[in-house]
């Protein structure tokens, strides 16, 4: 027997992975981890009596290389004798309408097809091709992100249906494997692209860190993770403790807890219930971060009277006098007193000033040739009152107007969509000032500032620029 799959044998068994007589959802990009797992699970499947399934994603990104990698799936399913699946995605759209980056919207596509796959043909699990290579990248990556503990216990070998039988191999091992038994397998060029932050790491930082500071980095950072891991398991009895103690009411859509008695308990306390309850709603909390968890604890702490807090993935948080309502967002309804107040609109004029005397303010517009000599300057001592564009990528006449339902922008140095509502609640803007912040639209109601914010990505001044519009808001 190869020894690469002696190493799998074990982490089966480590984590009871697999039960005699499973059905597997098998998920292959057609990689090497993919196909190495695949030709792994088709090797042991007598021996677990399990039966297995190839499911394959096309993402509608490189085209051409997709459609290679589908075909390539397909026919090694078609020699192995085992079922295929196959679902078409357009992940770019997917990533445009729900504001969520390429990587995020790849993430949850995929995932929703083998939990559709697998509640379809009955599958009691899936089986995911990350290695401990990726374990490595993911702590790494989670840690430049500002992640807590949770975050850096990295990418569970088990959680709920999925299981990941090679989590303990690394690249090296499975590539080895890979030529030892002739197995072709397809590249996937995206690794190589910088500008997707996991190839960073994976290209550049860790090959930084063990030539400069420690050979034995991802050794090092794999133990960290073993550590937070036994650590969490202890904390997580704990937390299920308290959770309980505070819990008045739970049910599919919505969970109460007891206000005063979760706010006299400690702070990482109250952070592990707080997190413990969201996860009631979405069990991968990717959209969740610290700042997240902290709005929601001064909400229990500070806020007085009701307060409703509006978090990603469509989840909200309601302290109503001794109760903090958790739950989504159809099933907890904002009060007549958060309504969004009437629409305005403005039209601005370049060299004229426009005031809107209710809210206090006045925006002020200014063209500049790129020629102005004091241009770099001042867009480097420019504060977040005011917004360099590019005046021939605008659609005139420009007007200020404030926020409507699904308005979204292209936040700066992103290629995605995001709505305005999400980057508010991302940036834990109050609804008062969400209310009263104003947007500079173009004539085709294209959103180039978010006054007093950001600019939009599209209207960014670049080196080709020949004009600059010059926007200024000022609190009177």
């Amino acid at each position: 027997m190869d020894k690469l799959i002696r190493k799998v044998l074990k982490t089966i068994e480590k984590y009871s992975m697999i039960e005699k007589g499973d059905m597997i959802i098998l998920a292959i990009s057609g990689g090497p981890d993919s196909t190495c797992l695949l030709d792994i699970l088709n090797q042991i499947k007598e021996q677990f009596k399990i039966s297995l399934m190839v499911a394959h994603v096309h993402h509608g990104i490189r085209k051409k290389e997709a459609d290679v990698e589908a075909r390539f799936v397909r026919l090694k399913s078609f020699h192995l004798g085992l079922p295929f699946q196959q679902k078409f995605l357009s992940v770019p759209r997917m990533a445009k309408e729900k504001g969520l980056s390429i990587e995020q919207a790849g993430r949850r596509a995929r995932y929703e097809f083998f939990l559709e796959l697998a509640d379809k043909y009955q599958a009691q699990k899936i089986a995911l091709g990350h290695h401990a290579d990726d374990q490595i990248e993911t702590i790494l990556m989670r840690l430049i992100r500002g992640s807590g503990l949770r975050g850096l216990r990295g990418i569970p070998p088990k959680r709920g249906v999925f299981i990941r039988p090679l989590i303990e191999c690394t690249r090296e091992e499975i590539e080895a494997y890979c030529k030892r038994r002739k197995l072709t397998f397809c590249f996937d060029s995206t690794n190589k692209e910088p500008m997707y932050l996991r190839n960073k790491i994976r290209h550049q930082l860790i090959p930084l860190l063990k030539e400069e500071y420690n050979p034995a980095i991802g050794k090092n950072l794999l133990q960290l993770q073993n550590i937070i891991n036994d650590e969490l398991k202890f904390w997580e009895e704990i937390t299920e403790h308290y959770y309980l103690k505070v819990l008045k009411k739970e049910c599919s859509y919505y969970i109460v807890l007891d206000n005063q008695i979760l706010s006299r308990l400690p702070v990482g306390i109250q952070r592990s219930v707080i997190r413990r309850t969201l996860r009631h709603f979405r069990i991968f909390l990717e959209g969740i971060q610290f700042n997240h968890i902290e709005a929601i604890r001064l909400l229990l702490l500070k806020e007085t009277g009701e307060k409703l807090l509006d978090l990603p993935d469509t989840i909200r948080v309601r302290k109503s006098y001794q109760d903090l309502i958790f739950g989504f967002a159809d099933h907890i309804k904002t009060s007549k007193r958060e309504e969004v107040l009437e629409p305005q609109e403005y039209e601005l004029t370049p060299g004229q000033e426009t005031e809107i005397t209710d809210l206090g303010l006045k925006f002020m517009v200014q063209q500049y040739d790129y020629q102005h000599s004091d241009y770099k300057n001042l867009i480097k001592g420019s504060n977040r009152n005011e917004t360099y564009l590019d005046y021939e990528k605008l659609k005139f006449p420009l007007k200020v107007r404030s926020r409507k339902p699904g308005d979204r922008f292209q936040p700066l140095n992103s290629s995605y969509y995001k709505k305005i509502k999400s980057f508010f609640i991302d940036q834990k803007i109050d609804r008062d000032t969400r209310d009263k912040t104003m947007l500079v639209v173009d004539n085709s109601d294209r959103i180039a500032w978010i006054a007093g914010f950001q600019t939009d990505n599209r209207f960014k001044v670049t080196n080709k620029t020949i004009k600059v519009l010059h926007i200024r808001q000022i609190t009177i």
